[in-house]
């Protein structure tokens, strides 16, 4: 009787309210804003990648995971070959980037064979910390399948506090791809 009784609760828990003031205020008059960094043109680098078939998953198409491994891949191209950032430094004197935040949209399917192109652009950047935008098309398209991005926070690579500040070069090579968060 009991386990009756708690179904019924939790039916009528589950069940849409018409009358009520909750159902009320989920109703928006707000127009939604179009994505941001969808197109082609709000990136100031890019990078190919080929996709590979261990990219697909058992639907036919690119696992959302694999894209996080395109954003990193193209964030760190670019901060290698534009912003002196060594690998392979084994000094310890210069700052390393944690990431501390990371996101993802998807907005349409990419699958192997395709080649896809990562676009980067750099829509903040403060004391210590930068923020990559990445969009990944597949071949020429217009609009990003995927729009993404992360924060990395530049620390002391022994003490792995935030620096005081970035390095000259190293900001040099972030300025150029900078663009204003919309």
């Amino acid at each position: 009787m009991a386990s009756n009784a708690r179904l019924a609760q939790v039916t009528r828990h589950l069940s849409p309210a018409t009358n009520s003031t909750a159902a009320a205020r989920s109703v928006s008059t707000k127009v939604a804003k179009p994505p941001a960094f969808r197109s082609r043109a709000e990136y100031k680098h890019f990078l190919p990648i080929q996709s590979r078939w261990s990219d697909n998953d058992q639907y036919g198409h690119i696992n959302n995971s694999i894209y996080y491994f395109y954003i990193d891949t193209v964030v760190n191209e670019y901060l290698i070959r534009h912003c002196g950032l060594d690998p392979l430094d084994t000094t310890k004197t210069k700052p390393i980037g944690l990431v501390i935040a990371s996101s993802a949209n998807f907005y349409a399917p990419a699958s192997y064979p395709n080649l896809l192109q990562a676009g980067l652009c750099i829509t903040k950047i403060g004391r210590s910390s930068v923020t990559y935008r990445v969009g990944i098309f597949e071949g020429d398209e217009e609009q990003a399948c995927v729009v993404g991005g992360f924060t990395h926070v530049f620390v002391d690579p022994i003490h792995r506090r935030p620096v005081k500040a970035l390095p000259d070069n190293f900001k040099a090579g972030l300025d150029a791809i900078y663009v204003a968060e919309q």
